[in-house]
């Protein structure tokens, strides 16, 4: 070791020539997916949003997309697993066709009837392989098939939520993509729209896709395709495909694109020749857009057996139709801000003060936007009008839906994840507003810069919402997850007692696999279809919770009981074989007088079977009921029925209404819950 003092000398490695040594980049490095991973490495970013505080300091660490993908699939895959059947329009207008489709046997309504055709079989034969192929290499049955097509869903929204993520990253600011990666994670609306099998779901997939591409500059090309294509393409995808009125959302993109340079510097004397470029660009963009429709009707045309496009009758029965959508689920203009608020709780407002945010913004902390921080140049977009334009589709959506009487939760699915965008950008802006206000009263940056007083309002005002999500999680498991209870013990312990008891064995494990003593047997359903005197399970007031036929075993025949309710009810199809190479011909039959579009009882018998013919009964016994003569408590009716297996289901009319909205621990939350019985009758 030299001598202090002592002077050295250091030769520089050579920079060219054979023995040259490759020097550092100071370019960003990008994972194995293109997208720039700024772990660290500190530059000026590139998107509408900048910090203003702490620049000179390490970046923030930003996940990968495909780190980002992966913790998504975990929370989905868990959501597949556990999360409940929130609308009963899942189960009956998709799973129910679904399984008649591959198992012939299920419940239609009146949409899928080929007299009004509001459902589209394109739709439902899109998720067919990814409910059948798994299960099927593997040999597994009709309830594997269930969850197998959830895991799928929730794949592709992980997919999808990890591609929107690194959009916001890239193009609007790392910070806010961080906050809104949280917020996807775990809210409670995402954990539910992102494994449901519904039109609204896919539409959701497709508008986020969307707004993937259009966060990115105008000039932004991949593949060779740019960027506004690409958007109004998913945007047609998920309205032709999935469900039309979400073209909607797509409005605030075209308009951009057609309206403002965003991302391009456009003088006065070229704004002529720049728009019929950028119109050629949207007219080609919607007619290959519409193309997508022509295998729509022509697998609709097919499945039905005459021509029609059921994305065109659905509009047509909503805007048009004398019946229209306001039958029922009518609900008040308050409806979709407390149902959101149920959802994402503070995310909510958080999303709603968004466009306010960034007025305030513009007023007191005016470099928060821009690249280059500085008023925009002639012949640029002001970047507060293209953030204020990207925020703009969960306002044009809220208001929309909230102008129409017939308001469900499944309608405010496609512009979930843009709340979150909207909610994590009020995040970043009010700690924006706080950076200031620092500085102006201690009058130095370099203390604004070491303080670690904004990072901890952050990380509050994305965890706490985050913890009050999961908790909402819990309660949708714990209090709402009996039908699924009631059919896997019907499944894996009711069934095989029948079986058994019948001299049957269940099926061994293959050979030299010994089983575990929680191994739950495989068993051979077939005997089933051979009863003289067929196992049937009846639903009566607790038809609108069916959990569908593939959660019970081929071989059981499912049916209805009178209950108070007195509309159309959906009924059984009937079997039938194939026509040409489609294998349902009865998607072809209208039976006359069987449906109608005014929700009006059918006259046609059919629909219901009397309880005599039932062998079991699935009930709800709930304090706040008072039993009528079509729906007595059937469980106190020990002459007839055995309670075979009952599980709890929260009476939400008799419990407080502070305990309903989410988990809490059983000292604090069950002193304002009462619960009921949710039962599994076998007839005496």
């Amino acid at each position: 070791m030299a001598l202090p003092g002592t002077e050295t000398i250091r030769f520089r490695r050579p920079t060219a020539g054979p023995n040259a040594v490759a020097q550092k980049s100071d370019e960003p490095k990008k994972d194995q997916f293109g997208d720039l991973a700024p772990t660290g490495w500190k530059r000026r970013h590139q998107g509408l949003l900048q910090d203003q505080v702490g620049r000179q300091q390490r970046g923030p660490t930003v996940p990968s997309f495909s780190f980002a993908f992966r913790i998504l699939l975990l929370m989905r895959t868990a959501g597949a697993m556990y999360a409940v059947i929130a609308d009963c329009d899942e189960v009956f207008n998709f799973f129910e066709p679904l399984h008649y489709f591959v198992h012939n046997a299920g419940f239609q309504t009146w949409e899928l009837s080929p007299e009004f055709a509001v459902r589209s079989w394109a739709y439902l034969l899109f998720h067919w392989p990814l409910a059948t192929f798994g299960p099927y290499i593997l040999g597994l049955g009709k309830r594997q098939q269930f969850f197998a097509l959830r895991f799928f869903l929730g794949a592709i929204s992980a997919l999808v939520e990890a591609r929107f993520y690194r959009a916001v990253v890239d193009a609007v600011n790392e910070r806010v993509g961080r906050y809104l990666l949280f917020a996807l994670l775990f809210s409670a609306g995402m954990w539910t729209a992102s494994v449901a099998f519904l039109p609204s779901s896919f539409a959701m997939y497709a508008t986020a896709l969307a707004a993937s591409e259009w966060f990115h500059p105008a000039t932004s090309t991949r593949i060779g395709v740019n960027r506004a294509f690409r958007a109004t393409l998913f945007t047609a995808i998920g309205a032709i495909v999935g469900w039309p009125f979400a073209a909607a959302l797509g409005v605030p993109c075209v308009l951009e694109y057609a309206l403002l340079a965003a991302g391009e510097t456009v003088l006065p004397k070229d704004r002529l020749s720049w728009g019929s470029k950028r119109l050629s660009t949207l007219v080609g963009a919607i007619v290959v857009s519409a193309a997508v429709a022509i295998p729509v009707v022509l697998v609709d045309s097919w499945a039905y057996g005459r021509f029609t496009f059921p994305t065109l009758n659905i509009i047509f029965y909503n805007l048009f139709s004398s019946n229209g959508p306001d039958l029922y689920g009518t609900e008040p203009a308050s409806y979709y801000f407390l149902n959101l608020f149920l959802n994402f709780n503070f995310f909510t407002p958080l999303a709603l003060l968004s466009l306010p945010a960034l007025f305030v913004t513009y007023n007191v902390d005016f470099r928060r936007l821009g690249k280059t921080q500085l008023k925009p140049k002639e012949g640029e977009t002001s970047p507060y009008i293209l953030l204020a334009v990207r925020l703009s589709p969960f306002y044009l959506w809220l208001a929309i839906l909230t102008l129409q009487s017939h308001k469900e939760e499944r309608f405010m699915y496609p512009a979930y994840p843009l709340l979150v965008f909207n909610a994590a950008v009020t995040v970043f802006l009010a700690k924006g507003w706080l950076e200031t206000a620092f500085v102006k009263i201690t009058k130095s940056p370099y203390r604004a810069g070491q303080t670690n007083l904004f990072s901890q309002f952050s990380f509050l005002a994305i965890i706490i919402p985050s913890i009050i999500s999961i908790g909402r999680i819990f309660a949708l498991f714990q209090f709402y997850h009996a039908p699924f209870d009631v059919a896997a013990h019907f499944q894996y312990t009711t069934i095989p007692n029948i079986l058994s008891g019948m001299g049957y064995l269940p099926i061994p494990p293959p050979k030299g696999v010994k089983p575990r003593e929680d191994h739950v047997h495989e068993w051979d359903f077939s005997p089933l279809a051979e009863l003289e005197n067929p196992i049937t399970v009846c639903f009566g007031s607790e038809w609108h919770r069916f959990p569908s036929s593939y959660l019970f075993p081929e071989g059981v025949e499912l049916r209805w009981i009178k209950s108070e309710f007195d509309g159309m009810m959906p009924r059984p199809w009937d079997k039938s074989e194939a026509v040409g190479l489609w294998p349902r011909a009865e998607t072809r039959v209208t039976h006359v007088g069987r449906f109608n579009g005014a929700n009006k009882a059918s006259a046609v018998p059919g629909t219901y079977v009397p309880i005599e013919q039932c062998t079991h009964l699935v009930t709800l016994s709930l304090p706040s009921q008072t039993p009528t003569a079509l729906e007595p408590d059937y469980s106190l009716d020990e002459e007839h029925w055995d309670r075979e297996y009952c599980t709890t289901f929260l009476d939400g009319a008799s419990s407080k209404w502070w305990s309903r909205l989410i988990w809490l621990p059983a000292s604090i939350g069950d002193s304002g819950r009462v619960y009921g019985d949710y039962c599994l009758l076998r007839r005496k």
